[in-house]
């Protein structure tokens, strides 16, 4: 493909976002449409491949060629340079990539674990820890919630026993995650208000971590208001963190009992955003949504921009269809010429009034693709 623009053409279903989404799966090991793999699968087959030769600018190898196979039931096979991988920590910084759809949409308007999901793959693709963390996190998240379920009488002395076990690991491994997530919305925040200004003149904007616990309205919820960033395990707000973590489960044993469940840690948290003082999720309009979902994508961009060695690719599925001309030229100012550009569209109508050049078009018709003139 071309370094720097490539069109894509095609009337709507015809592939335009299969290939899209086939780069987006050979950088982060998941689809942006779905969360089932037998999706992706042509409808008929039993399996599908995706193979991509990866390279960089100024790199003197061929660069490293993925292959990833997805049979029905999530069965997943995964070569790098034709050595099978098993996990996907193993390629997922070979192609750092950052997509814009209109499904982002789903990051303001569905629930917390949309909002949570954005940022925790964010920090997959900055942290090559965090992963193995947060699957840590759930396996003890399951065992917890388990003996919960379990329960049903009087906890005697080898359950509250167990139950601490698993307290004190999920203290311990979600207080980390929480402080990522956090640190990460704080060094977002300032370029999402400057974004989201570029878009709304006169709007007053900001964004909050919502902790499982800010719920209850207690005077807990106060640690989500400074800008500071939480680091080290010695920093105050860290360890008051992981108080408050330790203390808000044994305060909702009776509830977590009650609805066999655990209600408080990093599977629940949130993030709002407020325009002009009220929660977009539920005050903005479907505009205001988008360009929201849109603002944040692009500070994704930046921080992939800041925090890795290789420049991320863009994926643009259909993004501009929805935008205003006026929306339209502050987006392709933001991105124009930094990144190598995947951008999909039905016809060139509304493209040839945006100031983009593309170093070559394809026309994507009956699953096959044709190099255009440009």
């Amino acid at each position: 493909f071309d370094k720097n623009t490539v069109l894509i053409l095609g009337n709507n279903g015809n592939g335009k976002t299969n290939l899209l989404e086939s780069i987006h799966y050979l950088s982060t090991g998941r689809s942006h449409r779905t969360y089932t793999q037998d999706e992706i699968i042509n409808w008929g087959s039993d399996y599908s491949v995706i193979k991509a030769l990866i390279g960089s600018e100024g790199d003197d190898g061929p660069g490293n060629l993925i292959e990833i196979e997805l049979r029905k039931g999530n069965d997943t096979k995964i070569k790098v340079d034709k050595i099978n991988r098993r996990k996907k920590t193993d390629f997922i910084s070979i192609l750092p990539s950052v997509i814009f759809s209109p499904d982002d949409l789903r990051i303001i308007k569905y629930g917390p674990s949309e909002r949570r999901n954005f940022l925790d793959s964010v920090l997959e693709k900055i942290d090559s820890s965090y992963y193995r963390q947060r699957l840590q996190y759930q396996k003890i998240l399951a065992h917890r919630s388990s003996l919960i379920k379990s329960i049903s009488g009087k906890i005697d002395a080898g359950i509250s026993s167990t139950l601490e076990v698993w307290n004190d690991n999920l203290v311990k491994y979600g207080t980390d995650i929480i402080k990522k997530r956090y640190n990460l919305l704080g060094e977002i925040k300032p370029e999402f208000k400057n974004y989201m200004k570029s878009f709304f003149k006169e709007t007053s904007i900001d964004i909050f971590y919502i902790f499982s616990w800010d719920r209850e309205n207690t005077s807990d919820n106060l640690l989500n208001y400074p800008d500071e960033v939480i680091q080290g395990e010695d920093n105050p707000m860290a360890k008051g963190l992981e108080e408050i973590f330790y203390r808000k489960l044994k305060e909702n044993l009776d509830k977590d009992l009650q609805y066999k469940n655990t209600t408080v840690g990093p599977h629940r948290d949130d993030f709002i955003i407020l325009l002009d003082g009220k929660n977009i999720r539920f005050f903005g309009s479907q505009g205001q949504q988008r360009i929201a979902s849109i603002s944040l994508k692009l500070c994704e961009l930046d921080i992939l921009k800041k925090k890795i060695t290789k420049d991320p690719v863009l994926l643009l599925d259909d993004v501009f269809s929805e935008l205003d001309i006026e929306r339209k030229k502050i987006l392709v100012k933001a991105v124009k010429n930094k990144f190598q550009t995947f951008v999909t569209a039905t016809n060139m109508s509304y493209l040839d009034k945006l100031d983009m050049e593309f170093g070559s078009k394809l026309l994507v018709k009956d699953d096959r693709i044709t190099i255009l003139d440009l």
